[in-house]
């Protein structure tokens, strides 16, 4: 049997996932979501065929699973508009950054809680989305989890909540890192003549195709590498150019950017309880 599920809060990612699970043969008589906007709810409908509503509260108490995709700052006035139907026996997945297993528990109670952080190709079906659970959440559950995201890409389960912050960096932010990326390599083709679409369309598919051999070949990335580096040959000036401006420090500077205001959100929008234990 399946499982019902609620998606509380639905906007782009919840919309990803729901069509991932319905493109992957989910039922979509066993999905309901909540919006506040009637324009929203009558397009998800129609789009979808799930049923759509209002009323958080009805959505939370029909359902075995609960998603939570609200904003980080009304995540506790959400929770405390439907918290008189949190059942024991639920299952609830936060996809809202930076708000803590602790904070969670405070506001829903003795429930199994999982925390993801997907990022934004799971729009694609080629996301990457960490995990971790609280101690109430069962091997059946995280199997069932990892079944969720799979149909929006691929996951990662931690065991420490701490490292949710180095995931953030390494795949909720990242997307963004490349994106920038390729619009420095596209400046710069535009600067040597060619148009902006060629230049988009050459930068972006050796992206593409590069992210693809990492991950579809046994090769480690360095020999993947040295495979294209010929001695005195362009890709070693060009690599010989990045080393020049310590690329391994511009990344790491980045990467603690990112984890450093991944920290200060989860204080930031932490419960009240959590902030005095911290």
């Amino acid at each position: 049997m399946q499982q019902s599920i609620a998606f509380i809060g639905v906007g782009n990612m919840a919309g990803a996932i729901i069509r991932g699970l319905i493109e992957t043969g989910y039922p979509a008589d066993q999905i309901t979501g909540t919006a506040r906007n009637d324009e929203k709810r009558a397009a998800f409908a129609q789009e979808l065929g799930i049923h759509m509503t209002h009323d958080n509260a009805a959505a939370v108490s029909d359902a075995d699973v609960v998603v939570l995709c609200v904003k980080p700052a009304q995540m506790a006035e959400v929770i405390a508009g439907f918290k008189p139907m949190v059942s024991s026996d639920q299952v609830y997945i936060s996809v809202a950054a930076g708000l803590g297993l602790d904070s969670l528990a405070d506001w829903l109670g003795d429930v199994a809680i999982v925390r993801s952080m997907p990022n934004t190709p799971s729009q694609l079906g080629s996301g990457m989305t960490g995990l971790i659970a609280n101690d109430k959440v069962s091997d059946a559950h995280k199997d069932w989890v990892t079944e969720l995201f799979a149909s929006v890409g691929d996951s990662l389960w931690v065991d420490d909540e701490k490292q949710m912050h180095t995931v953030t960096a390494l795949s909720g932010s990242a997307p963004a890192y490349f994106f920038r990326f390729l619009e420095a390599m596209i400046k710069s083709g535009q600067a040597q003549g060619l148009d902006e679409a060629s230049c988009r369309k050459l930068a972006s598919y050796t992206m593409l195709g590069a992210a693809r051999m990492v991950t579809e070949t046994p090769e480690n990335i360095a020999q993947l590498r040295k495979n294209i580096t010929s001695p005195n040959g362009t890709t070693e000036q060009a690599l010989l150019s990045f080393e020049g401006s310590d690329i391994d420090k511009i990344v790491d500077q980045a990467m603690q950017a990112c984890i450093t205001r991944s920290n200060e959100m989860a204080t930031l929008f932490a419960s009240t309880t959590e902030k005095k234990d911290s």
